[in-house]
């Protein structure tokens, strides 16, 4: 027994701070609204509209979006980012079972733009206080009894200025380390069906490579919450 130290326990949060990465139209919306509600829904994309309503007839969803122009000035950056940091604290502490940022690159962006007022020609030695005030937004999540769904786009991936040929996740470089899944969807072909592939998972180191279908574009988030919590049901996902 040490004075100001906690006992450790073996119950497990029954949430997923989770990290999902795909190239457009390949299912990331869908896999997160798939999770359980009430969701607030952070939206600074395009690809919400058309996917939403088919899961708000099941749950609660609250949805509100943020508008990034490029060519504002950073004072308008800065007073969007502030808007967003305060709504996301919010979100964290409310009775929500399920906090969505779509997409998380964007967000990063937004912060950049409102700390930079610019997206490149910045040097690495200004990014300290910048990243860790993003790091800092998702470390406060695993205090929470809440699942955190961070979607992701993705970008070439290149090698010594050469295409690889291969993507990667785009926005925050050290986002993989801050969630405790991470897992990317895709699609076979445009009109095949949609796949998840699990990249890695701290609860659950064993399901790292793990990829299948995605059963439907209902129960996603329960089937992958269940290869994390084995010994959960799928109701208690829904």
């Amino acid at each position: 027994m040490i004075q100001g130290f906690t006992k450790a326990t073996t119950k497990i949060l029954s949430r997923l701070i989770l990290s999902v990465a795909g190239q457009e139209k390949q299912g990331k919306s869908s896999l997160a609204l798939s999770a359980p509600g009430p969701i607030i829904y952070f939206n600074l994309d395009f690809g919400l509209e058309g996917v939403v309503h088919k899961h708000a007839s099941t749950k609660a969803i609250y949805v509100k979006h943020y508008t990034i122009k490029r060519g504002d000035s950073q004072a308008l950056y800065a007073d969007a980012w502030t808007a967003l940091k305060r709504d996301y604290y919010n979100a964290l502490k409310s009775t929500a079972r399920t906090v969505v940022l779509d997409t998380s690159t964007e967000v990063w962006e937004l912060l950049r733009l409102a700390r930079f007022g610019k997206l490149s020609q910045v040097m690495p030695h200004q990014y300290g206080p910048v990243n860790a005030e993003f790091v800092q937004m998702i470390r406060e999540a695993h205090g929470y009894d809440k699942n955190l769904i961070l979607l992701h786009k993705m970008k070439r991936e290149y090698v010594n200025d050469h295409a690889t040929g291969r993507y990667e996740r785009a926005g925050y470089s050290g986002v993989g380390y801050l969630v405790q899944a991470n897992v990317e969807v895709y699609r076979d072909g445009m009109d095949g069906g949609f796949f998840i592939r699990v990249m890695d998972c701290r609860q659950n180191a064993m399901i790292g490579g793990m990829e299948c279908p995605l059963p439907d574009e209902f129960n996603g988030f329960s089937m992958l919450a269940q290869w994390v919590f084995p010994d959960t049901s799928e109701g208690e996902w829904q």
